[in-house]
């Protein structure tokens, strides 16, 4: 395996890895936390990680001809440590929570998309930055619409009619 190959197998191993990390992280603050909402917003985020690690898992075998197992590697090179969260969380504190998380795998992918070998291989890094961009602003919205209380519309703006 040439060196430029290996390195893209490494990106590839840590992405697996820290997708595999990421979902568990938001499904383990869920376990500690109260708020409903916030717990939803976690499960959806633990999903789309999932779905996320499928993508690089597939694409990780018919590179390699090999399957990846994440918890191998996270639990000898990669340990996942993660510190008991506050209970009390708000949906405000896990929105910022994930918002810093996925900005995080963005600037992880756009830098995976640089090293890329093949042009194929670039469009796959960047799609998932773009993901994980859309993510964290999604949350970034979210935030606002959180900490902003002026409503922007009336009742008769709104299209149900009753």
């Amino acid at each position: 395996m040439n060196e430029k190959n290996n390195a893209l197998k490494q990106i590839l191993e840590t992405a697996i890895v820290q997708e595999n990390k990421s979902k568990k992280f938001y499904l383990k603050v869920r376990e500690q936390i109260q708020n409903e909402d916030a717990k939803k917003r976690l499960k959806l985020m633990a999903d789309a990680e999932q779905e996320h690690e499928e993508i690089l898992k597939s694409w990780f075998e018919d590179a390699y001809g090999e399957t990846f197992d994440p918890d191998k590697i996270i639990s000898t090179r990669h340990p996942l440590d993660i510190q008991k969260y506050d209970t009390n969380a708000t949906l405000m504190d896990i929105v910022k929570l994930i918002a810093n998380a996925e900005n995080k795998a963005y600037k992880f992918y756009k830098n995976a998309a640089l090293e890329a070998k093949t042009p194929e291989e670039k469009r796959l890094f960047e799609k998932l930055a773009s993901l994980e961009q859309m993510h964290a602003d999604q949350s970034l919205t979210e935030l606002d619409m959180l900490t902003n209380e002026e409503i922007l519309f009336s009742d008769d703006d709104i299209p149900w009619k009753v």
